[in-house]
């Protein structure tokens, strides 16, 4: 719980890149005009697991430390929004998926599933989350 508001209160003060889009189509509507790609964390808080937390805290640190202004990034529940899980068939407790823009819209995208069993080691997390959005991205 108190993970969740620590997480809330960081989400409200990096709002320009980390927000909770209302919906789909709310991903494809970037308000900058810039052809960023998007990524969303997936997380169900009804399937949560032992390091579901931990994982999403550093993926986000990582993020913001390696691809802010790169990409637009989602934090989003799939128990409250099951059309994103739907959307990316991630119904797993924590997947990232990484999605191209082009023209307002999604041009494909990729996800990586399971993370949260991937952070034994923080520096290999770390260097498989690059592989996995540099792969996509080049």
């Amino acid at each position: 719980m108190l993970s969740s508001i620590i997480l809330g209160i960081w989400l409200l003060y990096t709002a320009p890149t980390y927000a909770e889009p209302l919906f789909l189509s709310d991903l494809y509507t970037n308000p900058t005009n810039q052809q960023l790609p998007e990524a969303i964390i997936l997380y169900n808080s009804e399937n949560s697991c032992e390091n579901c937390n931990k994982a999403i805290n550093i993926v986000i640190d990582f993020l913001k430390n390696n691809y802010r202004h790169q990409l637009h990034a989602y934090l989003i529940d799939t128990a409250k929004n099951p059309q994103f899980a739907s959307a990316f068939n991630a119904y797993g407790p924590l997947t990232l998926v990484i999605v191209r823009i082009s023209d307002h819209a999604a041009f494909g995208y990729e996800k990586l599933a399971g993370i949260q069993s991937l952070i034994g080691n923080k520096k290999d997390f770390n260097r498989r989350l690059s592989e996995f959005i540099n792969n996509f991205l080049d």
